[in-house]
């Protein structure tokens, strides 16, 4: 292997491994997916996937 080689591997490995931690801090904080609403979309003021309002017009 030569040093290129090795300077691609090591920078994909830092990437996964900024994107997976990235992902685990993102869902630590809550900052990200759809939070629990089971008291109603109040709860998260309706910002959550499944609480804004769909557009299933067909026009």
């Amino acid at each position: 292997m030569n040093p290129v080689d090795i300077a691609v591997i090591v920078i994909v490995c830092v990437a996964v491994a900024a994107v997976v931690g990235y992902l685990i801090y993102r869902k630590v904080k809550h900052k990200g997916g759809c939070c629990d609403c089971s008291g109603g979309c109040s709860s998260c003021g309706g910002s959550c996937p499944h609480c804004t309002p769909k557009d299933d017009k067909k026009d």
